[in-house]
């Protein structure tokens, strides 16, 4: 409970500097509507979801780590596991930096596949705020987030990564994940196509046609770039935040949504928001006028 308060006062703090000092609420109130709601589902996730986490890596190491011979059970309680193969004898900050890529890879393609038929009704929740801020960051479902930290565990296993480096670079992407939805302006000038900025996941937020099923990156725009779903244009600002679906703003209500037949992706007819044409031009990186 101690920690739980802790780093909530940190982040309050912090973004509250950057926010409203430095961003797009001087002036304004610290609360906003629905910030109740997104308390309600840190507080859900800390309690609730995490620890499910927590048990579900844990099993799933310790029967892949024994099962394939890669160590003993007297030797993984004994906390001997440094990991294996070439990625383990790499130093500390090589394998920190290799697995920090890795995940933001990893999670571009969990990402886009949580914006597909079977998924989208899950994720929704996370799209769901209509006041994009730091605090929105937090809210999703628990079935997002254990699914999506199952399916980044494996690739760190089966490479044989160190559990520090694993356990490192999952804050550092997480430390962005909360700045990309900071209320600022933010575009990181002439990196603004290098490294993922508040303006860039903040439009992948948005209702706007042209920015539905875009940027997915959390640290790298690269792989948007590469894959065909960046969006990053000028002269303009994301706005109109939400998702194209009846939603219930409680905590509950939240949890309940992906199971609700009013959510995009329930019972047989499954459907997901107005796509994006295909061939829509990005004209991100067009020179300016």
């Amino acid at each position: 409970m101690r920690s739980l308060i802790v780093s909530l006062i940190f982040l309050v703090g912090l973004f509250w500097v950057v926010e409203h000092v430095l961003g797009n609420k001087r002036g304004l109130p610290w609360r906003r509507p629905r910030m109740l709601v997104d308390l309600g589902l840190y507080v859900f996730d800390t309690f609730i979801t995490k620890p499910i986490n927590f048990v579900v890596i844990s099993v799933a190491a310790v029967v892949f780590l024994i099962a394939a011979g890669v160590i003993s059970w007297e030797a993984l309680k004994a906390g001997e596991y440094q990991g294996f193969g070439p990625l383990s004898r790499l130093p500390g900050w090589g394998q920190f930096l290799a697995a920090f890529l890795l995940g933001d890879f990893l999670l571009y393609w969990i990402h886009r596949w949580f914006h597909g038929k079977r998924l989208w009704r899950f994720h929704a929740v996370h799209h769901s705020s209509e006041k994009l801020d730091w605090l929105s960051s937090v809210r999703g479902h628990p079935v997002n987030d254990i699914l999506a930290n199952a399916m980044l565990l494996f690739p760190f296993l089966l490479l044989g990564f160190g559990p520090s480096a694993a356990a490192g670079a999952g804050p550092a992407i997480g430390i962005f994940a909360l700045l990309g939805h900071a209320d600022v302006e933010w575009d990181w000038g002439p990196f603004r196509h290098v490294i993922a900025s508040p303006v860039y996941h903040r439009w992948h937020h948005s209702k706007d046609p042209a920015a539905i099923d875009k940027n997915f990156a959390s640290f790298l725009p690269l792989w948007d770039i590469l894959f065909g779903t960046h969006y990053m244009p000028k002269g303009r600002k994301p706005e109109d935040f939400g998702i194209h679906e009846p939603v219930e703003h409680t905590v509950l209500g939240l949890l309940k949504h992906p199971f609700k037949p009013s959510s995009a992706g329930f019972g047989p007819k499954l459907s997901t928001p107005p796509p994006l044409p295909r061939q829509t031009p990005d004209k991100s990186t067009e020179p300016e006028t």
